[in-house]
């Protein structure tokens, strides 16, 4: 893994002058991280590469805004991710998407595994838990899939550290209540 400091002087000289060497390196640090944070989130691979590059993208063309007296790069680059996340949810693809996959047979014999209850009742709680608004949403899987500190978690979405974990636990009531578990 790179050090902040090489990274730090990845990001000043693509401030300083748009550096393509510079930006392919800071791309190949975060991009597997970010694949893996959207890929969480979408489950659909296609998807995932795509909003990746959108993320990559879009972090090259603003990056003269950010400031690292205000958050991580890291953290930054997580904010991005979420909204680009964000406005795919709100998209026509998206909802193209969950029709398609409505129209799909949900269970295909010859891949059946004995694991398969257990992936179906983690595809329904995703399922629920994208029923929830953005917030609870976002707060509730940096917790569970990426494994994120409630400390962490109040830095990407920018909420109190007190609000997080209130939404947090009220989101894993819910999920209990609706599907009858205890965890």
């Amino acid at each position: 893994m790179e050090t902040d400091k090489q990274i730090n002087k990845w990001i000043k000289q693509i401030k300083k002058n748009p550096d393509k060497k510079a930006a392919n390196a800071l791309v190949k640090v975060y991009y597997r991280e970010m694949l893996g944070y959207v890929f969480n989130r979408s489950t659909d691979k296609d998807v995932a590469m795509d909003i990746t590059q959108e993320i990559f993208v879009s972090m090259l063309q603003s990056i003269k805004n950010f400031d690292e007296s205000r958050s991580t790069f890291r953290t930054w680059l997580y904010t991005i991710a979420s909204r680009r996340l964000a406005d795919y949810y709100r998209s026509s693809a998206y909802t193209k998407s969950l029709q398609e996959t409505s129209d799909l047979t949900l269970l295909d014999r010859e891949k059946f595994e004995p694991s398969i209850e257990k992936s179906v009742e983690i595809n329904e709680i995703k399922a629920f838990v994208d029923t929830l608004d953005h917030d609870r949403r976002e707060i509730f899987r940096l917790k569970v899939f990426e494994d994120c500190t409630f400390s962490k978690i109040a830095e990407i979405t920018g909420l109190p550290e007190s609000t997080v974990k209130t939404s947090f636990y009220a989101t894993q009531k819910l999920i209990r209540k609706e599907f009858g578990k205890d965890g």
